[in-house]
């Protein structure tokens, strides 16, 4: 736990700040712990705060200091790729508990802050099949082999079944309606930048195992209007693709490949985004 004299949270926006500093996580848009809200197990979460809370409070102040605590609990998901057998992108949600105290003792009364991790983190683990097919709107060409309240789970050829709950699908869902699937892991920081180039490489090649693609996309000499449609099998809108090929034009050759020209894109294209 880390423990800060005085109040440094009063709203959400700053507790938000001190979990994501917490954390250790770099540029991580405001917006992305809303995706996971939902995971939060608010009661139990609160019971386990009060402990928390009571117990750092004691330590710090003696036991028969009083307390009162404005809370907020601020889900922070880490990125990993998983690149054997069938390709993952698995997300690690933590939630972080960060409480502002009035703490109160028989000699005097004085501010606390504390910032903690809060129970067991949730793993959220996605076949980029997977990623592929809700791009294409074709979820239904999985089996869904059972389902609750919360989680859906489906069979996905060549992984282990597929466990996700039914908001966050929801979210990610309407998110990539308007926004590529690059676009949405750079929100996530510096982490999300070092994985996009993965991820996007990996939706590139199932986009192309679905075409009737004549030649290899590491053979096909590249074209303004190829890496284009190639830009929007990653789910790139057209304008968006357009500006990123316009942007990497300086770097690119006539005598690429289509496979080194969309690397050089996504290197250049959405910000620096590193191999």
């Amino acid at each position: 736990m880390k423990i800060y004299p005085g109040q440094h949270a009063t709203n959400q926006k700053e507790a938000r700040d001190l979990a994501f500093q917490s954390a250790g996580v770099e540029g991580m848009s405001a917006d992305v712990p809303g995706m996971f809200e939902s995971m939060v197990e608010t009661d139990k979460t609160n019971s386990d705060a009060d402990k928390t809370i009571g117990t750092a409070v004691r330590s710090r102040t003696g036991s028969k200091a009083t307390w009162h605590a404005d809370r907020w609990f601020v889900p922070v998901p880490t990125l990993q790729y998983q690149g054997k057998d069938v390709p993952h992108l698995i997300i690690e949600v933590n939630t972080y508990l960060v409480a502002a105290a009035v703490v109160r003792t028989p000699q005097d009364s004085r501010l606390m802050t504390m910032v903690e991790s809060m129970g067991k983190p949730i793993t959220i683990s996605i076949p980029l099949l997977f990623l592929h097919v809700l791009l294409k709107r074709d979820l239904g060409r999985f089996a869904i082999i059972a389902r609750d309240a919360l989680y859906t789970t489906w069979e996905v050829p060549g992984a282990k079944p597929v466990h996700l709950p039914h908001d966050f699908i929801n979210k990610l869902s309407n998110l990539l309606e308007w926004q590529s699937v690059v676009t949405w892991l750079e929100k996530f920081g510096s982490q999300g930048r070092y994985m996009a180039p993965l991820v996007a490489g990996n939706l590139l090649g199932l986009a192309f195992q679905d075409s009737t693609q004549p030649v290899p996309v590491n053979s096909e000499i590249v074209t303004p209007d190829g890496l284009v449609s190639a830009l929007e099998s990653m789910a790139f809108r057209h304008s968006e693709a357009e500006d990123m090929v316009k942007l990497a034009a300086p770097r690119l050759r006539a005598d690429m490949t289509l496979e080194e020209a969309i690397r050089i894109t996504l290197q250049t294209g959405k910000g620096g985004v590193s191999p």
